[in-house]
């Protein structure tokens, strides 16, 4: 049993599952309408449901079946050969990340007027 819980399409499975649970959380508060008038809560309803079930599916099927297991990773090795490049380069990278993320909260919420806050609820 062990195996199994430890194989990829298992672990996928339940990795989909919490994308489908998380997304269904942080969107709790938009209005989802129904078929004819969706709100904007609609699609990513539909989304995330579809995401569990899929998750649920792989998950199911992995138990019944052996598949392959998770390989350990190997992060120490790749971390240290990133940082003996010498090439890090903080600043611009930290400025790119809120380059990008002001040009979608420009396109999003501010140009398109989207009903999304641009921050989740816990925060």
């Amino acid at each position: 049993m062990h195996g199994v819980l430890a194989s990829k399409d298992f672990l996928a499975g339940i990795l989909y599952m919490v994308f489908g649970l998380l997304g269904l959380w942080l969107g709790r508060d938009l209005e989802s309408g129904t078929a004819e008038a969706m709100g904007a809560g609609f699609f990513p309803r539909l989304v995330c449901a579809l995401l569990i079930a899929i998750g649920a599916l792989l998950a199911a099927l992995s138990v019944m079946r052996t598949g392959e297991t998770l390989e350990r990773g190997k992060w120490r090795p790749t971390v240290l050969a990133r940082l003996a490049d010498g090439n890090i380069r903080a600043i611009p990278l930290a400025l790119l990340c809120a380059l990008l993320i002001a040009i979608n909260v420009a396109i999003f919420v501010v140009g398109l007027r989207i009903a999304i806050p641009p921050w989740p609820a816990a925060l």
